[in-house]
């Protein structure tokens, strides 16, 4: 039996048998993350010790601790936005952008888009309740679920992960007979 070509670290995850999903994450924004986190560690303590020792000692422990506690915010914010993902299976997706984890399911998606300039890919969501018979015309006012694991700077990977979405959900909507228009 021929080996399978290695599957370049930059193309999606795909299928499996018996395990359907897909997982989407920024590449990029990961390293950069990391980079920021520890820069912004290093470049703290660094800031504490270049202080005189004299001016060091009238600290006090509430005062430490804030400042520590201003410093691990920080860093969960950048970590927290380079942990969002999409999660997407048969039944929809799981969008993770930063803390918040959010679950549309397929009949809720009108359209998943990742336009030139765009920061990262976004679904247009039909109303809740919708019966996916009613025409539906997406204005300004249509509900957008931003897909920050899907960065645009990741190129090839980014454009690979939108045609996965959108193929999975057009799979979706065959199969429960939706026949909704492609995306």
């Amino acid at each position: 039996m021929p080996a399978e070509p290695a599957q370049s670290s930059r193309s999606p995850v795909p299928p499996t048998p018996g395990k359907d999903a897909v997982v989407f994450a920024p590449k990029r924004l990961r390293g950069v993350a990391g980079l920021i986190a520890a820069a912004l560690v290093a470049l703290t303590f660094y800031g504490w010790f270049a202080l005189p020792r004299e001016i060091r000692v009238l600290f006090t422990v509430f005062q430490l601790l804030t400042l520590l506690a201003v410093l691990a915010a920080l860093v969960l914010v950048v970590v927290g936005v380079a942990a969002s993902s999409v999660r997407a299976d048969a039944e929809g997706m799981r969008v993770r952008n930063g803390l918040r984890v959010h679950h549309v399911p397929w009949d809720r998606v009108h359209r998943v888009m990742m336009r030139p300039g765009d920061a990262w890919a976004f679904a247009l969501l039909r109303p809740e309740g919708d019966d996916g018979q009613t025409p539906f015309t997406p204005d300004l006012d249509t509900q957008k679920r931003h897909l920050v694991g899907i960065q645009s700077h990741d190129g090839a990977y980014a454009e690979q992960a939108v045609a996965e979405l959108r193929r999975l959900r057009q799979e979706s909507l065959r199969r429960s007979g939706r026949g909704l228009p492609p995306s």
